[in-house]
């Protein structure tokens, strides 16, 4: 018992120094000085609306010869043909609940 307790003083009389030392204050070595590099932007010129709409028409012709003409037709078309009821969220989801039903019976 007094072994460990001489031990303990001793760890104490070692690391109250080291602690005490990493407390101080450091010596000053002077102001930092923070450097900020900063890019350079590179700004290109605005291209005209002639060349503008002219690469538009490029690309939509390149689009256009890729695909067959009652496709494009079809995506591109504002009015949407309407959806076949058959193919409805509720009707499959209501086939799949009797079919589920089925087999569990």
């Amino acid at each position: 018992m007094k072994s460990t307790i001489a031990l303990g003083v001793a760890l104490l009389s070692v690391a109250l120094p080291l602690v005490a030392a990493a407390q101080s204050p450091s010596a000053t070595t002077g102001d930092l000085e923070l450097q900020r590099k900063q890019k350079r932007s590179i700004v290109l010129p605005k291209p005209s609306p002639d060349e503008v709409r002219a690469e538009a028409d490029r690309a939509v012709s390149e689009y256009a010869a890729t695909r067959p003409t009652g496709r494009v037709v079809r995506e591109t078309s504002p009015v949407r043909p309407s959806a076949r009821p058959d193919l409805d969220y509720d009707v499959r989801s209501g086939i799949q609940s009797q079919r589920i039903g089925e087999r569990l019976r």
